[in-house]
């Protein structure tokens, strides 16, 4: 959204500019051009009938709805504008950053090797404050404790991502029975 904000944003700036330029050569009559030869007649008794309209408060209604759209579409770009962009790393403490790759593999080492999980999958998200928000996806046997592997699993996590000093604020975890055979870990 802030390429497309951009871009209007650049397009809008070089019409005011072809504008003002327009506006000097013909207010200072250079070149020959002068203010009272421009064809402004129909568009400033349209825009005088219109700002009429406006004072009365008997506006159509199709100018008035594309007038609120107009608004409206303004401030939708205004806010994505501001929005501050997601950042890309991971902040660890203070000026400490790492990438969501390298929590993404920690995590899903430590989850591999937690009795009971077949398998796993791991997404990392960066946060403004440090930490990250970590969803963990661990595939078990059909038929196996759950909670008791849920627990052991956050447990082991956050415990193995304290001691390598990269703090989570949030960690998701969701087991999934899956058959041992379409598992990469070999069950034996």
């Amino acid at each position: 959204m802030r390429i497309f904000n951009r871009i209007v944003v650049i397009l809008l700036l070089a019409g005011l500019f072809v504008l003002g330029v327009y506006m000097v050569v013909y207010a200072f009559e250079l070149f020959g051009y002068s203010l009272g030869s421009l064809p402004f007649s129909g568009f400033s008794n349209g825009l005088q009938s219109f700002a009429n309209d406006v004072e009365r408060g008997s506006i159509p209604v199709i100018p008035l709805i594309i007038l609120i759209l107009l608004v409206l579409l303004g401030l939708l770009l205004l806010i994505a504008e501001l929005k501050p962009p997601a950042p890309s790393r991971v902040r660890m403490g203070s000026g400490t950053y790492t990438t969501r790759r390298v929590v993404e593999e920690e995590v899903s080492a430590v989850a591999d090797e937690v009795p009971g999980v077949l398998g796993s999958s791991v997404n990392a998200k960066a946060q403004r404050r440090p930490g990250a928000q970590v969803n963990l996806e661990g595939r078990v046997r059909r038929g196996d404790d759950v909670g008791s592997i849920r627990s052991g699993l956050r447990s082991r996590v956050q415990e193995h991502l304290s001691t390598r000093g990269v703090p989570v604020s949030k960690l998701n975890v969701k087991l999934v029975e899956a058959d041992p055979r379409q598992t990469k870990t070999r069950v034996q």
